[in-house]
């Protein structure tokens, strides 16, 4: 039986579908006039992943994601739509899809049902000065990127005698952005290349593994020029598909093990740009981003939730000054911390942990990081008092061996409130210059402002 997808759990994508090294673009012919191929996709899922998938149970061809943009409609009313660059692999074609062709650089604007399909096909096919944006210029927005990046993936396990043996899973593509698994037969390894906002991951990455390799992937090469690099897969079972405590223990104290190493190594870290989530620097950002704050709440249209109103706000401002300086006061060493630590990037082993994808890294208060992964935890396993226990002994355990208990109960006591402020103050673009990015980041600052204000309450009490 099919099932018709519901809409608001899936999201549409037109899909420039290119085979005979970019000769061959695959156009429909309807009623309404020429139009490009749909693929409809899981919402919030890894969209170069879903695509691939939907894409062979569609047509039944391999492919691989290239870069991603939108066109809007030239009455500026119509809205933008989100297309992808897709190539078939290998000797497929696409006459099993639609057997009759036609020139695309002949065709014209008006013979599309759909303006913006017009306009993607000339942006695609490089037929007008308009090209790809910027932003989705990079290594890997051509077509046949894949091809590149597989070579260059298969010449540097021949250097160390292994071989890939064809299989792979794309899980991110964009101009700049890369993320495929390569199969070998002596274990899979990962390519992975990094654009802005996140160039610096690299770099970080590569510091991090020098200090602390057995708690990262081992690096086999780098390549400079597309800001990526290669790794073995870590040996283990990813957090995120775990429902093992014993699992979510191990990570914890994995975590406290890697931190309370990386103490003394904080300005290495700093050095290739992981955050700076400091007392000290917190504290200088607190003004600007509490003023932020009001001026959002002030652009929020809804009536729900409700505003922050001014008084709220500046309330809020000095009580997180306020347990900044308790903070402070506790003398918690500074240590790493991963601002994006949720379970799909832990690998579980029976006594240790890897951890990955080291973008949102930082230096801080450590307790910050944990704070992140009890959520997680508590959204896997609720509120289950002893399991809740266990999960916060295996943390606490392994600082008791420099930390009084006073101490560690005075930081825990904080993070609820501070740990959110030093993501958003940090992670999060509500300082940018770019509007757009900043946009899109608007309703989470308001709701995590919120959410400071109800830990506030609980935490700081008003002078």
């Amino acid at each position: 039986m099919n099932v018709v997808p519901i809409e608001h759990d899936t999201e549409a994508w037109r899909i420039l579908l290119f085979a005979g090294n970019g000769e061959e673009l695959l156009i429909l012919k309807r009623t309404t006039g020429l139009c490009l191929p749909v693929l409809h996709i899981p919402r919030y899922q890894r969209i170069a992943a879903s695509l691939n998938a939907e894409a062979e149970r569609t047509w039944n061809i391999e492919t691989i994601c290239v870069v991603p943009f939108g066109v809007s409609h030239p009455d500026r009313i119509s809205g933008v739509v989100h297309y992808h660059i897709m190539e078939v692999r290998g000797s497929g074609d696409l006459a099993q899809i639609a057997p009759k062709t036609i020139n695309a650089a002949a065709a014209k604007a008006d013979e599309f049902s759909d303006v913006r399909d017009y306009l993607a096909v000339r942006r695609a096919m490089k037929f007008d000065a308009t090209g790809l944006s910027s932003d989705d210029a990079g290594p890997f927005f051509e077509v046949g990127a894949f091809e590149q990046i597989s070579a260059w993936v298969e010449d540097r396990l021949e250097a160390l005698g292994r071989k890939w043996d064809g299989a792979f899973r794309q899980l991110h593509a964009s101009g700049s952005f890369a993320l495929i698994r390569f199969g070998t037969k002596d274990g899979a390894v990962w390519f992975k290349a990094t654009g802005r906002p996140n160039q610096r991951e690299l770099a970080i990455t590569r510091r991090l593994s020098a200090l602390f390799p057995q708690f990262m992937p081992a690096i086999i090469s780098v390549r400079e020029d597309w800001n990526a690099w290669l790794t073995n897969e870590a040996a283990g079972t990813c957090l995120d598909s775990c429902p093992d405590l014993d699992a979510w223990c191990t990570a914890a104290a994995s975590l406290a093990e890697l931190q309370l190493a990386s103490v003394g190594h904080t300005s290495s870290i700093l050095r290739p740009g992981a955050h700076d989530a400091r007392a000290a620097a917190l504290l200088s950002q607190a003004a600007p981003f509490f003023a932020e704050i009001g001026s959002l709440m002030e652009r929020q249209t809804k009536t729900a939730p409700r505003k922050l109103c001014a008084s709220e706000i500046q309330s809020l401002r000095e009580r997180v000054t306020k347990a900044l300086g308790r903070m402070e006061s506790a003398a918690i060493p500074d240590t790493l911390n991963h601002f994006d630590l949720n379970p799909a990037n832990i690998i579980a082993r029976s006594n240790q942990c890897k951890f990955l994808d080291w973008a949102e890294a930082a230096v801080g208060n450590p307790f910050f990081s944990f704070e992140y992964l009890r959520r997680h935890f508590l959204r896997a396993f609720g509120d289950e008092p002893d399991a809740a226990g266990a999960f916060q002994r295996s943390y606490m355990d392994v600082w008791r061996r420099i930390l009084p208990d006073s101490t560690i109960a005075f930081g825990m006591e904080l993070l609820p409130l501070l740990a959110p402020f030093a993501y958003a103050v940090t992670a999060l673009p509500w300082n940018e210059t770019h509007s757009d990015t900043q946009h899109e980041s608007d309703g989470l600052l308001r709701s995590m402002a919120r959410r400071m204000h109800r830990e506030a309450e609980l935490v700081v009490p008003a002078a």
